[in-house]
């Protein structure tokens, strides 16, 4: 019994240090990250509910709209890896992610709605439109919703679909939900267990043992670009939520569309990727071997596709 009582004390001892030593900088890291936010973005008042936005470059205006568990944030980091100089992003935080409100009854047509008030409001009348990751849904219905506005869509590892083969199980998409609600047990996670963390949200452990140092330099950014989780969870929450109540529109799509994923992608499985390329007529649809959710060491390849078909137009 003494040496099971000395054991817990050993184990409560090592935790109460690594707490003191590992809090307060992930406080000071939430301070900063949470100034840099509110710094960095506006809110528009639209007749469909409140907007976050953020504008920066100048050229090819780019809607950027971004995957679960980020936010207009997430949305720069994924475009500026797209796209080189020469553009103008425009970057929203959707449902419930940052300070863009969860609106009652939201959907993702309404949803799309919200980001043609944002254009009318900028006074951009076409757009190329980037959907990465879970922004694929209602990056596709505004296609289809505003068809005039769109002058090409781009799918970046992106959902097209309520479920397909090879996504993540429920019991790891749980366990993803229970670290998003608290900052602590993200940023740890991000700082200590990095490897783990990437596997959660879709790069496999064979594709970052091959990263590198410039990709695990970028896998890191993506990391930390969504420091702090908790504001983006409600969001998270509501894409699936609204995906699994309605589908998304394509019958009216026109735009050129480009339809980029990985194989190996273990978040969102590229049968979305092959389903979106089936409904979305004319598309193009570019498969890449290996390269995990956002295709993190295809960089170079992505980016010369996109502009490559841009430059098509």
């Amino acid at each position: 019994m003494r040496s099971f009582l000395a054991g817990i004390g050993f184990i409560a001892g090592t935790a109460a240090v690594f707490l003191a030593l590992t809090y307060p900088r992930c406080h000071r890291e939430l301070k900063v990250a949470k100034a840099r936010l509110l710094a960095g973005s506006r809110i528009l008042k639209t007749a469909h509910g409140e907007i976050e936005y953020s504008v920066q470059g100048e050229g090819v205006p780019v809607l950027t709209l971004h995957g679960a568990g980020g936010g207009y944030d997430q949305g720069f980091w994924a475009a500026k890896l797209v796209f080189p100089d020469g553009y103008k992003l425009v970057s929203v935080s959707r449902y419930g992610f940052l300070r863009t409100p969860l609106p009652p009854n939201a959907s993702i047509r309404s949803q799309a709605t919200a980001y043609k008030d944002l254009l009318d409001h900028l006074g951009i009348q076409k757009i190329v439109v980037l959907g990465n990751s879970a922004g694929g849904p209602s990056a596709t219905q505004f296609a289809n919703d505003y068809p005039e506005r769109v002058s090409a869509l781009i799918l970046l590892s992106a959902v097209s679909e309520a479920s397909a083969t090879g996504d993540k199980p429920a019991f790891y998409a749980g366990i993803i939900h229970r670290i998003q609600q608290s900052d602590y047990a993200y940023w740890l996670m991000t700082k200590f267990l990095r490897p783990m963390m990437l596997s959660l949200v879709g790069v496999p452990g064979h594709v970052y043992a091959n990263f590198d140092p410039a990709q695990k330099q970028r896998a890191q950014e993506m990391l930390d670009i969504m420091h702090p989780m908790s504001p983006r969870y409600r969001g998270t929450m509501n894409d699936g939520e609204m995906l699994q109540h309605e589908g998304v529109s394509t019958d009216h799509v026109s735009a050129r569309t480009l339809i980029l994923h990985a194989k190996d992608d273990a978040l969102v499985s590229y049968r979305h990727a092959e389903h979106a390329h089936k409904v979305l007529r004319g598309s193009r649809l570019v498969l890449f071997e290996t390269g995990g959710h956002a295709m993190l060491s295809q960089t170079d390849a992505v980016r010369q596709n996109v502009s490559e078909y841009l430059r098509l137009q």
